[in-house]
Parts: structure tokens; sequence; C-alpha cells
């Protein structure tokens, strides 16, 4: 009989519950195997046959639009992770802190998350309905959890990458405000300067800026904050993440930061005992660019036919031979966990140097657009005024 994914929510002898997943051939043999380990069964889900697939409504299912900003998330994720940390299981959390929620949409994701959870059904199935909300690696990152077991460490891994995002971004509100202002003075300040001395005609000054400055500036904002919202859409996560691997500065933060969620995410599979084959495909949807994703995916079919863990890494071309070593090292003294810990320790140090050299970076180029926004507003006035200057003296001679 082939196995089949069965997931449990068990209790431990100090009374904790604990959640998890057993691939087995049957019901049984998982019952047998919790009793063993000292466990007691409080919910049991056997996978869902072809019975229970045929009262499925052949409606695709609803799929909500809405995106929500770094900050919610770190605080709905950290709370989550908190409270099951503690015992409770993923109903009761959500059920106590999905109300709670001031986020209207992450409010309406709790509600579905714990109706799944009420169910017996991964809470990841819910988040899957939000792709403007979830992405997809994170909840490939919560499904992880799912299956092995450590859903509290999938949930703090989330509202981890959220708060470092939020650091990235802090302060970036000065340089925008600077920008902001030398657009906005360059829309009032261009048109005093037709002519040396100017005709008394505020009327006409009026309209140029407000009929017509005013309006083409507040279009080049929008313009902006439209591309900004299209480029982070789902269909163009390919896309964005192809262009930004090409930036030198910016694209180094994004390879470490993805290649530190793989080995973290394949440790801790690992650790829960899964085949090194399905710990690795696990551990590659939780990377969050998709070109790299894609790469660590392809290495998985090369494990199908009997390649070794060491020599996937070295095939996907993308680890330094540092890591390499390490896995291969592990790989012969049966000490890959410990390995894949250094590992992990050395791109997590990585991301740490990106993110440094990314925000220093970030903010010179904002100022650099400051500067060159407001050296062309002085172009524009000084190349004006000199000009009516030419004009006015030019009969004279």
């Amino acid at each position: 009989m082939a196995n089949a994914l069965f997931r449990y929510e068990v209790a431990d002898s100090a009374g904790k519950t604990l959640t998890g997943a057993m691939s087995a051939p049957d019901e049984a043999t998982v019952q047998s195997r919790l009793a063993q380990q000292g466990y007691r069964v409080v919910l049991f889900v056997p996978p869902q046959g072809a019975v229970q697939a045929a009262s499925v409504t052949a409606a695709a299912p609803r799929r909500y639009r809405g995106t929500v900003g770094p900050s919610d998330k770190a605080l709905f994720f950290r709370q989550l992770a908190s409270l099951i940390r503690s015992g409770i299981s993923p109903f009761s959390a959500l059920d106590d802190l999905g109300p709670r929620t001031v986020n209207p949409l992450i409010r309406q994701a709790a509600a579905e998350m714990c109706l799944k959870a009420r169910m017996g059904q991964p809470i990841s199935d819910a988040m899957d309905l939000y792709p403007g909300l979830f992405d997809p690696h994170i909840v490939a990152t919560v499904r992880a959890g799912e299956t092995g077991g450590f859903l509290e460490i999938a949930l703090d891994e989330i509202a981890l990458e959220a708060e470092q995002e939020l650091a990235f971004y802090k302060g970036m509100w000065l340089p925008k405000v600077l920008v902001l202002q030398e657009v906005l003075a360059l829309a009032l300040v261009q048109p005093l300067f037709p002519t040396l001395f100017p005709d008394n005609e505020p009327l006409r000054f009026f309209g140029l800026v407000f009929l017509r400055n005013i309006p083409i500036a507040v279009a080049l904002v929008l313009l902006v904050r439209w591309l900004w919202a299209r480029l982070h859409a789902p269909d163009q996560a390919g896309r964005r993440d192809r262009w930004t691997l090409r930036i030198p500065v910016f694209g180094d933060l994004s390879r470490q930061r993805s290649l530190a969620a793989f080995i973290r995410m394949l440790r801790r599979l690992y650790g829960a005992g899964l085949m090194p084959i399905n710990a690795w495909e696990g551990a590659a949807h939780v990377v969050p660019n998709v070109v790299l994703r894609a790469k660590l995916a392809d290495a998985r079919a090369m494990m199908q036919q009997g390649v070794p863990l060491h020599e996937a890494f070295r095939a996907t071309g993308l680890f330094a031979s540092e890591a390499e070593q390490l896995i291969a090292t592990g790989m012969m003294s049966g000490e890959v966990v410990e390995m894949l810990d250094r590992v992990a320790e050395f791109y997590q140090n990585n991301v740490q140097r990106a993110l440094e050299s990314s925000r220093f970076w970030m903010y010179r180029l904002a100022f650099a657009l400051f500067l060159a926004t407001m050296g062309a507003a002085l172009i524009i006035m000084a190349r004006t005024y000199f000009q009516s200057v030419f004009d006015f003296t030019k009969d004279w001679a």
C-alpha cells in the first residue's frame, strides 16, 4: 500500500500541544508510532480521499486581492507564533487573534485560516486564497512548518522577514519628502522667469502653476507609484526577481536572503526526519526569489536520479565552495544537520553584510536623486533668467 500524509495534533506528557504530519500506509501505523513516542492524540486528520474530493464543489476557490504593509504582517505572525508556541492549538490561536487584528484584510484571512484549522485542514490552504497578502514562499514556509511539526518556528521566520523589510526601508521618508519638495518647487518656480521683467499677469502665473505644472507633477508621482505597485504584483514576480538579481548590490541581498532561507528550512526539515529529497523540495519552495527557487527545484530532479545531497548543492552553482565542502563533509561523517547549521550561520552573516551595504547605497541613490532634481530646478531657473537678460540687452547693440 502506498504511503499517505496524515496530519495530527498531539499532547506530550507535560500537556503541551504539538502539530505535525507523518507519512505512513494507514492510520493505525501513525497512531502506533505516536503512542510509542509518548504522545496522546488530540486531533487526527486522515488524507482526503476520492470520496472527500468529490464532495468539494467544482468551482474554483475564491482568491482575494489586496496588500498590506510589512508592519501588519510582522505583528500578526509574531503573535500567532507566540500563541502556538505556548501550547495553544492553531484553531484556538486564530480564533483569539483574528477578531482583534486591526487590519481588515488580515482579519478576513485569519477567519479563513481559523475555519480551515477547525476542519482539521492546513491553514496554508487558506493562505493560498490571498496571493496579494501572502507570497508563495510565505505559504510554502507555513506548509513546511505544518509538515515538519515546527509551525511556530516557521511563523517566526515570516515575522522576521517582515521586520527585516521594515528595517531596510526605515528612514526612507526623508529622501522621499526631499524629492517631492523639489518636484513641487520646480512646478511653482518655473513660471516665474518667462522674461526678466514679466508683465503683471498673476492670473497667467496661477494658470501655469495650477492648471499645467502641478497636474503634470501629480501625474508623474502617480505614474511612479503605479509602476512600483505593478512591479510588485504577484504576476510580475519572475520579471521583478530577474531584474533584481542583475542589480549589483541589491541583487546580492536578494540572493543571500534566498539562500539563507533555503538552508534554514532544509536543516529543519532534514532534522524533522524527512527524506533528503522531500526536505529539499519543501525548502526550495520557501525561497523568496522566483529565479533561484526554480534553479533549486530543478536540482530535485537530479536527486530523484540518485544524486546525493552534496552533489545537488554543487550542481545548482548557487552556493559558495565553503558551503559545498561542509555539506560534503557532513554526508561523509553523518553530521549533516550540524553542518547545515554552520552553513545557515554563514549565509545569515552574508545577509547582514548585504543588508547593511544595500541600505548604504539606497540612501546614497535617494539623495543623488534629490540633488539631481534640485540641480534640474536650478538649471531651468538660471537658463530662463540669463536668457531673459540676453534678450533684454540684445536690442541695445
